[in-house]
């Protein structure tokens, strides 16, 4: 038995139905590229070239060259102008990187902690902030397709709350865990997506050293397990590359810092990443007079007077997230510069 014909005024309107469709579809990816690329601008991820004047976008972390990105008819450039004064605290070119020497970034994480290194090529993620996006996205911005290593510090859902995203999309072919007393919520997540994605997950002892490019990265903390604040159960992190250093302390407290002192640890170093942000939890006198480090990042949207006052009398430079945004440390091996 033979079907009726559709009538063709249906079909006209079926038609125009899935062309509108199509073009709602291509409106919403060139709107939302559109959108990322002013972010990129507005964020100082975009850089113009002296000679052409186009915006682009240098993944060297990765080998590639020039990515020439759309001048959207001039729109973005004027919009990053007018409100280029009220960044002026964000670098240029925040995101870059080199795949030659050593390269230490503290990325925006949203409250918590992500810090990238990147030795010789090769990449080590510490902490990933709150959000698996903002983290994943400034990653990309400098270049990381694949990660050797992920450092999941802690247990606390503000410092390792992106870091089941960042395994999942960047597979790391280590995770390195805190094995923690009180699983999170984000914890759990992390360990199942990185057992999923065929990732080898340890849970460090201290002392356990590994090779990152002709970098060498030592699990220096935490000195003893179970602690009654389980913060201080948190990993710690010594990157030696050359006869430079810098040091990690992540999220352990000033109780923390003073066990690692009296364990006979080296914790002195030439950059120091304080703990916790470098809120007043952390960052203790003894800790500053024994690592006497020359430069001092603190991560944190808020850093305490008193750390800042500590640092200073003790000689450190000191550089702050609230003024410098994302802060870089480079080193050739045997010197070595923050870049704020």
């Amino acid at each position: 038995m033979g079907h009726e014909k559709e009538p063709r005024s249906r079909v006209r309107r079926r038609k125009r139905g899935c062309l509108t469709g199509c073009l709602v579809n291509v409106l919403l990816v060139l709107g939302a590229a559109a959108l990322l690329f002013v972010g990129a601008c507005v964020l100082g991820f975009v850089k113009n070239d002296p000679q052409t004047g186009k915006p682009s976008l240098t993944l060297q972390n990765v080998g590639l060259g020039e990515v020439e990105l759309p001048n959207l008819l001039g729109v973005v450039r004027s919009a990053s102008e007018a409100i280029e004064e009220s960044l002026s605290s964000v670098p240029g070119w925040a995101y870059g990187m080199s795949s030659e020497g050593m390269t230490v970034k503290t990325l925006r994480a949203d409250g918590g902690e992500a810090v990238l290194v990147c030795c010789d090529g090769y990449t080590m993620l510490v902490g990933a902030g709150s959000s698996g996006l903002l983290t994943s996205a400034q990653l990309l911005l400098c270049g990381v397709t694949r990660l050797s290593v992920a450092v999941a510090d802690c247990a606390e859902n503000s410092s390792i709350g992106g870091m089941a995203t960042a395994v999942g999309f960047f597979k790391p072919e280590y995770l390195l865990v805190q094995d923690s007393q009180t699983k999170s919520v984000a914890y759990n997540e992390m360990y199942a997506k990185a057992k999923k994605s065929g990732v080898q997950v340890i849970a460090p002892d201290r002392g356990l050293t590994f090779s990152l490019g002709r970098a060498t990265v030592t699990v220096i903390g935490p000195a003893r397990e179970n602690h009654t604040d389980e913060r201080d159960d948190g990993l710690s992190l010594r990157v030696d590359y050359g006869s430079t250093s810098v040091l990690i302390l992540g999220t352990i407290t000033a109780a923390g810092e003073q066990e690692l002192i009296s364990s006979g640890v080296h914790v002195d170093a030439d950059v120091l990443i304080c703990a916790r942000g470098g809120s007043d939890e952390a960052t203790c006198l003894r800790l500053v007079e024994t690592a006497k480090p020359r430069a001092a990042l603190l991560t944190g949207s808020e850093p305490a007077n008193s750390v800042l006052i500590r640092l200073q009398r003790a000689g450190v430079q000191t550089y702050t997230a609230t003024e410098h945004g994302v802060m870089t440390v480079v080193s050739d091996g045997s010197t070595i510069t923050v870049k704020p």
